[in-house]
């Protein structure tokens, strides 16, 4: 197929040029038809309303061609009606295209598109059975990934049994926070000297809802049966369908479904204009075409960012929804839209040598050969807290979840019930800030709110390994309220009281983590005066990780008498030498 031109223009015989007229990809020409009877309906509408705002994505780097309008063509007689601009415009009505509140008038006020982008060539090819007998069903998994996928070197994907989940949050939580124990007994030493460690990370790589991929497939009107078909996938190059493998050609056995279910992202950063250029050649529907050309031009260039910038973007489902004449090819469109990447989460335990604790084993009916390998199994620990929004376009009570933690609380429901179940899991960032080893273990403060605190739990355990936490170890913990939304509460040893304070936003002392962190400025001063003090930070950088920043500012403006500059500078240096540490997202 011919790709499109970057200009989709008006016919030129209005202009009078004397230039034989340009040939027009059948895009350009049923966008034209739609909007001439509209720019000769109000001759004084502007026809070239060019919206060049930008969200500085560099999405913009468009043509920047001008036109004059051209109104040559008649004008109703007199005493004729005016025909209204909406009159042959058929636009959708459904819920998904209203919430993309798109302005509707821009768009019938645009005679000529500019810098609309040519139709992206696909990189990947599917390759079918060419017979019944060669048909066959290609086995997916919803929780073990496929072997594909390759994290970043040396580390490789592997499907980690699940020991045990629990919820740690309470009934009315606003979120939801499951603790997770993951078995590691088996995991490969995949390189030297490197291991699981107090701060370090794991990445887990998650699989769409198989609902969500199943909405997908019934707006393609791809047929379940088709989307389990094993089938060859042809790639000319890059790293898709795997996270960060070579960049090669790839030749390899799988199925639709498997392609959507884990190597493209269906709701975070799908909303592209390549993505809306491949939905408009293959919209069926011309109002639903000329909506998407436009959104895709420089006259919607103001549009496309405000949505692609909003807290949550247009997902696929929504823009298949919303433009239901739209059927594009499998191919191409997988080949448009992100990769579905691996999610990073803190240990939230001490790994080195953790074993199932005796309490468990006692408590598990089992036979004595069956204890013996329990209690030498190896496990590492996380927290995951839910994160959801609701989706208004599908219903009040449709919301829209994070892709891994969405995941992991399907994980989470299948374990609590009894089923064996595996987790995708890689070894992940074991050389991160918090992770990092010190050779001498001095005063440590400890500040975290909501799923951030999770990490520090893993120190506070290496320290009771060794000696007393108390008068060395400082843990501020943040919440909403500590009824429901308390993290690891009575988990955190003997002397939690002397450790720990919890500081709860909306209930008891009402105030936040960074409030409290000016309430204790002398304990602040002291433990980063120490030559080995340090001060940990960990959790949400939008209102958190920005708080305590400044709270700390303000405990060196007070207690080391410092300019506000002084301070700033102040606790840079004292980040460049290990002792302020940041983990926040």
């Amino acid at each position: 197929m011919t790709s499109s031109s970057s200009t989709i223009s008006l016919p030129e015989h209005s202009r009078n040029t004397g230039l034989s007229s340009p040939q027009l990809t059948p895009l350009a020409a049923d966008f034209t038809r739609a909007v001439t009877a509209l720019a000769v309906a109000d001759p004084q509408l502007n026809v070239n309303d060019a919206d060049s705002e930008c969200c500085g994505g560099s999405c913009c780097f468009l043509s920047t061609t001008t036109m004059t309008p051209d109104y040559s063509a008649p004008s109703s007689g007199p005493g004729t009606p005016v025909p209204s601009p909406h009159a042959s415009v058929d636009f959708p009505t459904d819920r998904a295209f209203d919430s993309l509140s798109l302005p509707l008038s821009k768009v019938m006020r645009t005679c000529r598109l500019l810098g609309v982008p040519s139709l992206p060539l696909s990189n990947i090819e599917i390759v079918w059975p060419t017979d019944a007998l060669q048909e066959k069903e290609h086995t997916n998994d919803n929780f073990a990934a496929p072997s594909y996928l390759t994290p970043h070197f040396p580390y490789d994907v592997h499907n980690v049994p699940v020991l045990a989940t629990r919820l740690l949050t309470g009934p009315g939580a606003i979120k939801r926070t499951y603790h997770f124990d993951l078995d590691v007994t088996n995991y490969p030493d995949e390189m030297q000297g490197v291991d699981f460690r107090v701060g370090g990370a794991v990445g887990i790589c998650p699989a769409n809802d198989p609902i969500l991929v199943d909405d997908i497939f019934r707006r393609l009107g791809i047929l379940e049966r088709d989307s389990n078909l094993e089938i060859t996938l042809v790639t000319k190059g890059g790293r898709w369908p795997t996270i960060w493998g070579e960049d090669k050609p790839r030749r390899l056995r799988t199925s639709m479904r498997e392609i959507l279910t884990w190597t493209v992202d269906l709701n975070n950063s799908v909303f592209s204009k390549s993505l809306l250029r491949v939905l408009a050649e293959y919209s069926s529907n011309k109002s639903e075409r000329m909506i998407l050309s436009w959104l895709c031009s420089r006259q919607g260039q103001s549009t496309f960012c405000n949505l692609r910038s909003a807290p949550y973007p247009p997902t696929l489902l929504q823009l298949l929804s919303a433009f239901p004449s739209s059927s594009p090819p499998f191919a191409l469109l997988v080949s448009v839209l992100p990769t579905l990447m691996p999610r990073f989460y803190s240990l939230s335990s001490d790994p080195i040598h953790d074993t199932m604790p005796e309490n468990v084993v006692n408590l598990t009916k089992i036979t004595c050969e069956e204890r013996e390998r329990v209690s030498s199994i190896r496990k590492v620990e996380v927290a995951v807290t839910v994160h959801e929004a609701v989706e208004s376009w599908r219903g009040e009570l449709t919301v829209r979840p994070g892709n891994c933690s969405a995941f992991l609380e399907r994980v989470a429901q299948l374990t609590m019930t009894n089923q064996k179940v595996t987790v995708p899991m890689f070894r992940g960032l074991q050389a991160n800030p918090l992770a990092r080893e010190f050779r001498h273990d001095g005063p440590m403060l400890l500040i975290g709110a909501g799923v951030g605190i999770s990490p520090f739990r893993g120190f506070v355990q290496r320290r009771l390994k060794n000696a007393n936490c108390k008068n060395k170890v400082w843990v501020l913990q943040g919440c909403r309220d500590s009824l429901v939304d308390e993290l690891y509460a009575g988990e955190w040893g003997v002397d939690d009281g002397d450790v720990r304070k919890v500081v709860e936003s909306r209930s008891g002392t009402k105030k936040y983590v960074q409030d409290e962190v000016v309430d204790q400025s002398a304990l602040v001063w002291s433990v980063i005066s120490h030559p080995e003090g340090r001060v940990f930070v960990c959790g949400s950088s939008k209102r958190m990780g920005r708080g305590v920043e400044e709270a700390l500012k303000a405990v060196a403006k007070k207690e080391g008498n410092m300019t506000t500059e002084d301070a700033d500078e102040f606790w840079k240096e004292k980040e460049r030498a290990w002792q302020y540490i940041i983990e926040t997202w």
